[in-house]
């Protein structure tokens, strides 16, 4: 896919024609005062093959109605730096009682689920890591959590014919 396919399917093809959506994007927001927050994104990244990716994030994804028991997806960023991954979990109004944190090699998952907040998201972590190192701290509505990379064997290794 070009740019200008990936700038078609995002923005409907012209500058006027995107002004015209997000015209009617904020004529409907006025219309929904007073409900639920939902927040909608989107991130573009090409891959190390080359391959360009567009990923949608947010808690209205595909949904265009309001539900008093829907369930939040948090903003996320997910990072791997000087060795150490981090994973940073937006999800305000709740205390760290309530925060269910659970991990696996290759993921974490963070649930929240109270009688005012409800949140849910599972992440895909750059590499595997190991869940024993997880440490994790939440201030000010802003989970931290940091695991180490599990190292990889050395890809070679001689082996002794008998």
């Amino acid at each position: 896919m070009d740019t200008d396919d990936l700038w078609n399917d995002l923005f409907g093809g012209s500058f006027e024609t995107m002004a015209r959506r997000m015209e009617k994007m904020f004529s409907d927001m006025e219309n929904l005062r007073g409900a639920d927050v939902k927040t909608y994104g989107y991130t573009m990244y090409q891959d190390s093959e080359g391959n360009r990716h567009v990923k949608e994030f947010g808690n209205s994804v595909g949904d265009r109605g309001l539900s008093s028991d829907m369930i939040g997806e948090p903003l996320t960023d997910v990072s791997l730096e000087d060795g150490v991954v981090r994973a940073i979990v937006e999800i305000p109004g709740v205390s760290k009682e309530d925060i269910v944190l659970e991990g696996t090699k290759s993921t974490i998952s963070v649930n929240v689920d109270t009688e005012k907040r409800r949140f849910s998201k599972t992440l895909a972590l750059p590499c595997d890591v190991d869940p024993d190192s997880a440490k994790a701290e939440y201030n000010n509505g802003i989970l931290e959590v940091t695991l180490t990379p599990m190292v990889p064997p050395d890809s070679k290794k001689r082996i002794d014919v008998q």
